[in-house]
């Protein structure tokens, strides 16, 4: 399997978004091969078009995707707090051991 189709089917979402990314990016500059007689592939006018509009919304989506690495300090104590997730207290109704609530 190719490294693109890896990163498609076995990646998280960011891994597949960047390997999108890269695939699209490719493909409109040029660096890409045809599949049939292996000469740099040329996309036409509205081909560039239609390709360069789906970067666009590839990489929005990747900036919707928050960090890994930004985690909140309060998310890491509840998340310690409830097991490892933090919506657990949310899941059993709001209470919280010692709130007495």
């Amino acid at each position: 399997m190719s490294e693109f189709g890896e990163a498609i089917s076995e990646g998280d979402k960011r891994t597949q978004l960047e390997a999108i990314r890269d695939r699209l990016a490719a493909e409109i500059s040029g660096e890409s091969d045809c599949c049939e007689c292996g000469k740099p592939r040329r996309s036409s006018g509205a081909e560039t078009a239609a390709l360069t509009l789906r970067l666009v919304k590839v990489l929005e989506a990747l900036e919707g995707i928050p960090d890994g690495a930004t985690v909140s300090r309060v998310d890491e104590l509840m998340a310690r707090r409830t097991g490892g997730s933090t919506n657990a207290a949310r899941r059993q109704g709001g209470r919280r051991r010692g709130t007495g609530a």
